[in-house]
């Protein structure tokens, strides 16, 4: 049966580490492997099944990082792709003081790290294939959604009230999107489809996830790019949201990689400046965010600026009750002014790379539907045997099923059954 030192075989151990890793809690894994599975279990046996091989699948993450600083780990692909691209990103999780007995011990809000390694097909265009911006960028509503969206899955605050309006006025429940205009009908009412232009497509996905400090994070994501071959493709780039923790690590890590910053948090910024500096004059605010929008769009970075810089000069000399607006608009400002090297789109579009970082946006949000919520407060530890649990199920190469049949067995009964054997 192959068991081990937990005395069960692979595959039980296997399902009991997927529920208490991607399940809403330890005590909802123990109950769907009880109804689905027939294995009666403890939710506080689940979470020690989970854990223990979270914190080996770490150790092995941690000993690949100091092969890759000591400049001594090598891929074990045959070749490299494509094209790959790094995003990183960061979450929110509650922990609690540690080694101060049952319940919850000063509670507090930390960090934590996510980076999405995802490969593509190699697809290269002889001009920009999408020159205009997405009808979901230019709809009040959707944008409203969006910016929200970002704000709850990153943890930053509370954003846009349920309540708020939207930039031309109305709420956001009461908003129609227009349908657009039909255009190249031919005679006799049919429609003629335009021929839309091949697209990239999505191949491999990993994870890596973390509670660690920038530092070693960037350590690890390096070493997960150096393990799949990322660093020899012809195409590498990396996609972030032009945070300060960001750069550093990419820049030593990803030196001469394709540096961009992610539309959706540029977005984001520009529609908080418009909206901030036109008050309750929202068409005047929708106004100025579309424009800017399709300047960012089409890679006019210097037009971008100029606008939000004579926004910034007119809010300057006014009331005092306007300056928080003020100070938005000018942080603004400096976040395009940092950042304007890396939003050559219409390039990186013509060379088939994403602008947009949604897939580890998207990971996140994955992430944080186990580990982030109102009732949960992890030791640090442990939320780290957790998140590597999830990384490795969220990645689609393989390794979360591969790394029990792996694993050193030993014998499964008596006093020594949860000791390895010496290797």
């Amino acid at each position: 049966m192959k068991l081990g030192p937990e005395g069960y075989s692979p595959a039980v151990l296997g399902k009991i580490e997927y529920a208490g890793g991607n399940s809403r809690s330890f005590a909802c894994a123990a109950e769907s492997l009880g109804r689905l599975a027939e294995c009666p279990i403890s939710g506080r046996h689940v979470e020690r099944l989970t854990e223990k091989p979270g914190r080996e699948r770490a150790a092995q993450r941690d000993a690949d990082a100091a092969a890759m600083e000591a400049r001594k780990l090598r891929s074990a692909c045959e070749r490299p792709p494509a094209v790959a691209v790094v995003m990183p990103d960061a979450g929110k999780a509650q922990f609690r003081q540690e080694d101060r007995g049952p319940g919850v011990h000063g509670p507090h809000w930390g960090d934590t790290k996510v980076a999405c390694l995802q490969t593509y097909t190699d697809v290269q265009y002889a001009a920009d294939p999408q020159p205009d911006p997405p009808a979901a960028f230019l709809d009040p509503a959707r944008v409203e959604r969006l910016c929200r969206e970002m704000e709850r899955v990153r943890g930053a605050g509370a954003g846009a009230g349920a309540g708020d309006k939207p930039p031309d006025g109305r709420n956001a429940s009461e908003q129609k999107t227009r349908e657009p205009k039909r255009k190249g009908r031919k005679a006799g009412g049919k429609k003629r489809r335009r021929k839309r232009p091949e697209r990239p497509e999505r191949l491999v996905r990993t994870v890596v996830a973390t509670t660690a400090k920038v530092e070693p994070f960037g350590w690890m994501v390096s070493a997960e790019a150096m393990r799949r071959k990322m660093y020899a493709a012809p195409k590498r780039a990396v996609i972030g949201d032009g945070g300060n923790w960001v750069d550093p690590p990419g820049q030593m890590h990803f030196a001469g990689w394709e540096h961009i910053l992610d539309f959706l948090h540029l977005l984001v910024h520009l529609f908080a400046a418009a909206r901030l500096a036109h008050g309750k004059d929202a068409r005047a605010a929708w106004a100025l965010y579309e424009r800017m929008l399709r300047d960012a769009w089409g890679g006019r970075t210097a037009a971008v600026i100029a606008t939000l810089q004579s926004q910034s000069e007119r809010m300057a000399g006014g009331p005092s009750a306007g300056r928080d607006a003020a100070q938005v608009v000018a942080l603004t400002l400096g976040y395009v002014q940092r950042n304007r090297e890396r939003m050559d789109y219409p390039r990186y579009r013509t060379m088939g790379l994403p602008v947009s970082s949604s897939l580890v946006e998207s990971l996140i949000k994955q992430i944080n539907l186990r580990v982030k919520g109102t009732e949960q407060f992890w030791n640090d530890g442990d939320l780290e045997a957790v998140l590597q649990v999830r990384a490795a199920y969220l990645s689609e190469d393989g390794r979360a099923e591969a790394f029990h049949q792996r694993r050193p067995r030993s014998p499964a009964v008596g006093s020594n059954r949860a000791r390895l054997p010496n290797r």
